[in-house]
């Protein structure tokens, strides 16, 4: 069992009252100490980190409105990344929060709270959703600042990355972005793509004598390629493993919270597609698709990945029958693990 697998079965037994319920560090000192990006929201001060089994002194705490991470090179991202440099962090984790304000807060109630400040809108950044990170999820939330975390060529691509949801009512602890699983199916793809370029080697052989003159080159204009390329409709029937993963995310323009009732996607998933240059986009929101959807520039026949899940289907398979919402952990009394006995 690996450091978060038990951290997550102590949780949960110490939950169902076992008194029992704790860590032995000495199995998972390899995986010490650990990085953690939470909420500022005050009611996690008592919950972290015995929540997780795992003493002060190999917990080092990043905290900022709504732990959300707004990029890859962010300035967040800076903090996690020196946190493993200097600091020795060795697994990451984003822990978001049950009954999150940030994520009940609208642009509106946003601007309107800023005015009391004596703040007015003309002073605010003109995209505040954008600016300010607001989410509509905090599973959908998690899931994204995991991502840019596992894309941010700042972190070491053996680091695991994981996302948890605390309940701050009782402290139990829900995984939402297995780390190991991750690194696993990137390792795989990495694998499957050597060779793939072994046989393309042994392959190159048999082509035969060609002649410069006779090559076509694309035509291109300057700019085009510092013009961010949108994903187009697609209709695509290659196999997932064929295609590439971009550099870096393309950016996108998020539609408004405020429409989840008729969505067709769950709101809290986040998703990767497949364009028709045969490239990987995204992560995106289901807001998002729902919004190039209904323009036209995304078909419900495109591939798409889940992210957290490793099956690319096309994306009307994700369709709901009925809108639905995950239900709540259940509410039991309030956590208080042991520390592990240094005794033992």
């Amino acid at each position: 069992m690996r450091l978060f697998e038990a951290i997550l079965d102590a949780n949960h037994r110490a939950l169902s009252g076992d008194a029992r319920a704790g860590l032995r560090l000495e199995e998972y000192s390899p995986a010490l100490p650990i990085v953690a990006l939470t909420c500022i929201d005050p009611r996690l001060n008592p919950l972290m980190p015995e929540v997780l089994g795992i003493p002060e002194e190999h917990f080092i705490w990043l905290r900022n409105a709504g732990n959300i991470i707004t990029g890859p090179t962010s300035g967040t991202m800076r903090s996690i990344a020196l946190a493993c440099a200097v600091k020795g962090g060795k697994e990451i984790v984003v822990i978001g929060h049950t009954d999150c304000l940030v994520c009940k807060t609208s642009t509106l109630q946003l601007t309107d709270r800023f005015a009391q400040l004596g703040i007015p809108r003309s002073k605010l950044p003109d995209n505040l959703q954008e600016f300010f990170g607001l989410f509509a999820s905090e599973r959908q939330n998690v899931l994204r600042a995991a991502e840019f975390i596992r894309q941010s060529p700042l972190i070491g691509p053996k680091t695991p990355v994981h996302g948890l949801l605390v309940d701050v009512s009782n402290g139990r602890l829900e995984s939402i972005v297995n780390g190991y699983q991750t690194l696993e199916s990137v390792a795989s793809r990495d694998r499957a793509s050597v060779r793939d370029e072994s046989q393309s080697i042994r392959g190159f052989d048999q082509i035969g004598d060609f002649k410069i003159a006779e090559m076509k080159f694309p035509e291109a204009k300057i700019g085009d390629v510092a013009t961010p390329r949108r994903p187009e409709p697609v209709h695509v029937s290659a196999s997932p493993s064929s295609v590439p993963e971009p550099e870096t995310p393309e950016p996108v323009t998020t539609a408004s919270h405020g429409e989840h009732s008729g969505m067709r996607f769950d709101p809290a998933s986040v998703f990767k597609i497949v364009g028709t240059d045969r490239k990987i986009y995204g992560p995106y929101t289901a807001d998002e698709l729902e919004h190039w959807i209904n323009e036209g520039r995304i078909a419900l026949d495109a591939l798409a990945q889940r992210v957290g899940y490793k099956e690319w289907k096309q994306l009307k398979e994700f369709v709901r029958e009925k809108a639905g919402h995950i239900p709540a952990p259940p509410r039991l009394s309030p956590l208080k693990m042991r520390k592990p006995d240094r005794r033992s």
